[in-house]
């Protein structure tokens, strides 16, 4: 299993990232469709000003109609404007009328009708700002004033609220589809993990999760599929332990009680009766030594096995096992070619690596082999040893489960050649304590399994 690289893009930096672009890509439509939000609010208010500068005419020209008996304005001109009550009255109600509005009255010479953008203007006195928009009103009829500037403030603080937040609202809307896509792509994976742990409970197991990336949820789901994976094979371990168990304990069990009865039941002479008590005795030992590989293999796993660890030329090591190897491959018909080097220091217990050689090496001549390489080599300052045979061989998908307790794959062989599947179980477990490694590596014939150290030291 890999862990995740800080060089990787990380859950945190994925969502540091997409914060960053989810926060400038709000900023960008919320100041464009805030400046078209503006233009519109503003467009309509001066829209409204312009219907309400028509009316205001009309009203005015009613206005004056109705009053000008009562007030009999004279024509004003630009000296004595200023001066002219009656002006000044029209101009006072004018603006009571319609408040919000201011008005200038304009003198004949030289009017024109006009109209002006809206200007943001400072009020001192307030302390605010608001836009300013002005518009002519001109009058076709006969009066004392052929125009009046109307002067309209509006709410400058009111429009650019609205703007904003009409803006803001618009953009979170336009934003939110591509929120909802991108954490329904990041869910997605954790729901699949989610609903392949219940089908585990379930005992649906080594289920898989198809997601690839190398984030944490990456990471995860491959450590899912891993421990998917282990449980799958601790199931057939499990499977195949309670089958062996019961079937090597059933066996000599139950030769036990035959050859028990007929102690009992037959009279036997002294010499038979040896017979049967040294057949019975036998199985006693078999059981006996069944359950001390089991011991041992539960304190390898525990760690609880203790080591007599000292430093030895490997080269010297191999000298001294062959004398134990030509023992065992004596009567087999079994060639055994070394090749190794002196000089190369490793820490070891020598008895428990000698017991894992002498089990590989056992192994090999139960699977048929006639020829045995035992080669070193160093790679890296590591001792790396292979052994190689001409046997049956070993299947790729076996390379991992032999290592497992009680695993045999040919489930054919009795105890005599197979043993109980305990054997390279306890190899691992004793590698793994001198911090090795042990493994199968492919081969065109036969089978290859290595075994690495760490080099302690070197001889010149």
């Amino acid at each position: 299993m890999k862990l995740v690289n800080r060089n990787q893009m990380t859950l945190r930096k994925k969502f540091i990232g997409l914060f960053c672009f989810l926060l400038l890509l709000h900023i960008f439509f919320t100041t464009l469709s805030s400046y078209f939000i503006f233009q519109k609010l503003l467009d309509s208010e001066m829209s409204v000003i312009d219907f309400k500068t028509t009316m205001l005419k009309s009203q005015i020209e009613r206005y004056y109609e109705e009053k000008s008996d009562i007030y009999k304005l004279p024509e004003l001109n630009q000296l004595d404007f200023e001066k002219k009550e009656d002006s000044s009255i029209i101009k006072e109600n004018i603006e009571k009328n319609f408040p919000g509005m201011e008005f200038s009255l304009k003198t004949i010479q030289g009017t024109v009708q006009y109209k002006e953008d809206p200007k943001l203007v400072y009020n001192k006195e307030t302390k605010d700002y608001s836009f300013q928009i002005k518009r002519e009103i001109k009058f076709e009829k006969n009066l004392p004033f052929n125009s009046l500037e109307l002067s309209i403030k509006l709410n400058f603080y009111k429009i650019i609220l609205q703007s904003l937040l009409s803006g803001f609202f618009l953009a979170a809307l336009l934003i939110f589809p591509l929120l909802v896509l991108y954490v329904n792509k990041m869910i997605k994976p954790i729901i699949s993990i989610s609903r392949a742990s219940k089908k585990i409970a379930s005992g649906d197991l080594g289920i898989q999760v198809n997601h690839k990336s190398e984030d944490e949820i990456g990471v995860l789901s491959e450590s899912f599929n891993f421990m998917s994976n282990e449980l799958f094979k601790m199931k057939a371990i499990r499977d195949d332990l309670l089958a062996t168990i019961s079937h090597e304990l059933r066996s000599p069990l139950g030769r036990i009680r035959g050859y028990t009865e007929l102690l009992l039941d037959i009279q036997l002479d002294d010499l038979e009766k040896k017979i049967y008590y040294k057949s019975i005795l036998q199985e006693v030992d078999l059981l006996n030594s069944m359950a001390t590989e089991i011991i041992e293999v539960s304190r390898l796993e525990l760690n609880s096995e203790k080591l007599f660890l000292e430093k030895i030329d490997m080269g010297f090591f191999f000298d001294i096992l062959q004398d134990d190897l030509n023992i065992l491959t004596k009567t087999k018909n079994v060639n055994i070619v070394y090749k190794f080097d002196y000089g190369i220091i490793c820490e070891i217990d020598v008895e428990k690596f000698r017991r894992v050689i002498v089990n590989i090496i056992q192994n090999a001549i139960n699977a048929k082999s006639t020829l045995i390489r035992l080669e070193s080599q160093i790679i890296n300052n590591i001792f790396i040893i292979t052994i190689i045979d001409n046997g049956v061989g070993l299947n790729q998908d076996y390379f991992d489960l032999v290592f497992e307790k009680f695993y045999r794959v040919d489930k054919s062989r009795d105890r005599e050649t197979g043993g109980f599947g305990l054997g390279l179980a306890i190899c691992k477990g004793i590698i793994k304590e001198h911090k090795g490694k042990i493994y199968f590596s492919p081969v065109e014939t036969g089978s290859k399994i290595v075994i690495e150290l760490n080099i302690s030291d070197k001889l010149s």
